[in-house]
Order: structure tokens, then C-alpha cells, then sequence
């Protein structure tokens, strides 16, 4: 069962949060419009998913882009230590055009999607890592589609 959601008109949408939900692999589309998540498998035992759906399997979330791929950011969070004095967040997106690779190695260490902020053609979505790692994700989308399995 499809979902979508637009986040190019006047209401936005209120949107299910998958809420700890490991993150099993992450692709991108060859045409580079969209970015999919693709969640574990049993799915709906997670607190935040058996209210909504109880009998989901699996779960795909697509991103749509309304320019390209290259327009994401992502971020991970830095404690400060000897070589970095001031902690917070770095960029991770300094890349060539069409090098996806920080974010396709994300998924190595049980990736958590934890929660996303909705704006105008925009999201803002929050990951956890096992290697304590806290990395936001900021998307430029018009519309997202949740692909539930069954």
C-alpha cells in the first residue's frame, strides 16, 4: 500500500515517524530524483509502527528531490577532542557531483531513523548510528511516498 505525501502546497502533512526503525539500506535513483529507505524486516514491532500498522512487514520511504540529488546535506555530530577544540555538527556533503558515498556507508553501523521535521519542500531528518553517531540528514523534496509491505 502506497502513501503520498506533498510537501509543495499550503497544509503540510502530518506524516508517520518510524520511530527507531533500523535503516536497512539506503538508495539512490540512477536518474538521481529520488532517495529511498529501506527498513528492516518485522517492522511493525516497534512501538511507533504497531499503533499505525500492525501487520506491516517492511517499510520503502522515498524522497522525491524537485532538483537534483546534489542538493542534500548531511551532517554528523563532532565531540570536541585534541584536533577538533569546538564540537558540533560537520558537513559531510563536501563531495564531487554524483559521489554518494557518505551517504550510502551510513547503513554499516545499524542506522536509526529517530525523526524528521517537515517545511515547504523541505525535511529535516534525524539518524542514529551504533558508533554514537548523531547525523542529520536535510532534504530538499516536494513529495514523499511510503511503500508499505505486507
Amino acid at each position: 500500500m502506497n502513501e503520498l505525501y506533498r510537501l509543495d502546497t499550503d497544509a503540510l502533512p502530518c506524516m508517520p515517524t518510524p520511530h527507531d526503525c533500523v535503516i536497512k539500506t539506503i538508495l539512490v535513483d540512477k536518474d538521481k530524483q529520488f532517495i529511498s529507505f529501506v527498513f528492516e524486516d518485522d517492522i511493525s514491532g516497534y512501538d511507533s509502527i504497531v499503533s499505525e500498522r500492525p501487520t506491516a512487514k517492511s517499510l520503502v520511504i522515498k524522497y522525491h528531490f524537485y532538483n537534483t540529488v546534489e542538493e542534500y546535506e548531511l551532517y554528523r555530530f563532532m565531540k570536541p577532542s585534541l584536533w577538533h577544540r569546538h564540537g558540533g555538527y560537520k558537513c559531510l556533503t563536501d563531495y564531487e557531483k554524483g559521489k554518494h558515498g557518505a551517504l550510502l556507508k551510513l547503513t554499516k553501523h545499524n542506522l536509526a531513523y529517530l525523526c524528521h521535521y517537515v517545511a515547504y519542500r523541505n525535511m529535516i531528518i534525524e539518524l542514529w548510528s551504533d558508533t554514537s553517531m548523531s547525523i542529520v540528514l536535510q532534504l530538499d523534496v516536494d513529495t514523499v511516498e511510503y511503500e508499505w509491505k505486507y
